[in-house]
């Protein structure tokens, strides 16, 4: 969900590093240096991704008002596709294989020639199209050091980690349990009894021997 409007569901990171003391001018330059680029037809890149306005994905030209809500840093992250059907390449792919073949005079296309068919028939489809766009807003707490991401999916939080850390040379630890305890801080019994815990299962399930049975 959206962080501007609905209902607010999110998946939290902790930032692990220290602020720079001069910290909203160098992000503001290095956002810029990591705003999203749209894709064109000609690019190699069959995915990119960047930093937008949060709830405008469009605006990737961005001010210090963009970026800076009083104590927070609010993005969005924008993730350009291309999603050509495959059905309507190889239709066209194997149009002009004909028409280049019976330019030729010949009956067989050499490897390198299909490779350069495909590379221009997907660019040729490209420029009659437009990439898909997805973005996902993301907020960081500066004062609590807290990043919250508005996806729980597993790729696109991937993906906006490496990104995270490209532009501000910070990692994020997703939050858990364990991350959690570490963060909130345990005295030494505590942390002993924390490291000699075992995973334990709480969804239902058969036991092994009862399956066997079946």
């Amino acid at each position: 969900m959206p962080a501007l409007k609905g209902s607010l569901t999110y998946a939290r990171f902790f930032v692990d590093g220290e602020l720079p003391a001069d910290h909203r001018e160098r992000f503001l330059k290095v956002v810029r240096l990591r705003a999203m680029r749209p894709l064109e037809p000609d690019d190699e890149e069959l995915e990119r991704s960047g930093w937008s306005k949060i709830g405008e994905p469009f605006v990737v030209d961005l001010g210090h008002d963009d970026v800076f809500w009083n104590e927070y840093v609010n993005l969005g992250f924008r993730t350009d596709r291309w999603k050509l059907s495959p059905s309507l390449v190889r239709s066209t792919l194997r149009a002009a294989e004909a028409a280049y073949l019976e330019k030729k005079g010949r009956e067989r296309l050499s490897r390198t020639e299909k490779a350069e068919l495909k590379l221009m028939v997907t660019k040729k489809l490209r420029r009659a199209a437009e990439p898909s766009t997805r973005t996902i807003d993301l907020s960081w707490s500066l004062n609590e050091g807290v990043v919250r991401f508005f996806s729980h999916a597993s790729k696109p939080g991937a993906q906006m980690m490496e990104l995270f850390k490209q532009t501000f040379g910070l990692a994020l630890v997703p939050e858990s349990p364990f991350t959690l305890a570490e963060r909130v801080g345990l005295e030494k019994a505590q942390r002993s009894a924390w490291q000699d815990m075992e995973m334990v299962s709480l969804a239902g399930r058969r036991p092994l021997d009862a399956a066997a049975e079946e």
